[in-house]
């Protein structure tokens, strides 16, 4: 079979897929590939750059959602599925969480996104501002699902300081519920018109029964 930067990046991610994020280095790689180390040089100038490929070839398994689903359903369904994608590869997960992907894969996801906030109705520069925060959402909880183990003895410390059970965290719950807060949030900041109406209701009724 001949090397190409497709069949490095299938072979690392399969690779991290059964040995972890450890056996990830170029001397493994090869290895595993029965070449010389310096044949993968020549089709990435560095480990990142590998990495890259490999985390932007681990989200070309998020089916891209149909447009005409409300815009806030297509950015659940795309950060939420980023998030197994990664987590179904642990050699690659916690370098997703580092580095979102930026290839094809990648490039196609952000443009879901934006397009889905642009019509949530915020103004251009904030669907950047609101990208990032839901980017940067996402990293933090895939960083949280990579690092955290079972519940221990701090979760359950905390759980009886706040009289209440919170969710694991790094879980699912944790993660879609955050997703829900911020959603809600950018609908807000898209329609403040809204969200003062639905205030002064409040108020009104507060007054009415007082």
């Amino acid at each position: 079979m001949a090397l190409t930067p497709a069949v490095i990046a299938a072979a690392t991610l399969a690779l991290g897929d059964r040995e972890g994020p450890g056996a990830m280095s170029m001397r493994r790689i090869a290895a595993d590939l029965g070449c010389d180390p310096m044949a993968i040089y020549r089709h990435f100038p560095n480990r990142q750059a590998l990495l890259d490929a490999v985390a932007d070839l681990a989200v070309q398994e998020v089916a891209v959602p149909a447009g005409e689903k409300p815009w806030d359903e297509r950015v659940r369904a795309v950060l939420t599925d980023v998030r197994a994608a990664a987590l179904r590869h642990p050699g690659i997960a916690g370098h997703i969480a580092s580095r979102p992907p930026l290839g094809s894969a990648g490039q196609k996801l952000a443009a879901v996104i934006t397009g889905a906030l642009a019509e949530a109705g915020l103004a251009p520069g904030d669907v950047l501002k609101a990208s990032q925060a839901l980017v940067a959402y996402s990293a933090a909880g895939l960083r949280m699902a990579v690092e955290a183990g079972a519940p221990d003895e701090r979760w359950r410390q905390v759980n009886e300081a706040l009289e209440g059970e919170t969710p694991v965290v790094g879980s699912a719950e944790q993660f879609e519920y955050g997703l829900r807060l911020l959603l809600n949030g950018i609908r807000l900041e898209a329609h403040p018109g809204e969200a003062s109406r639905t205030a002064g209701a409040y108020s009104g009724q507060d007054r009415s029964c007082s």
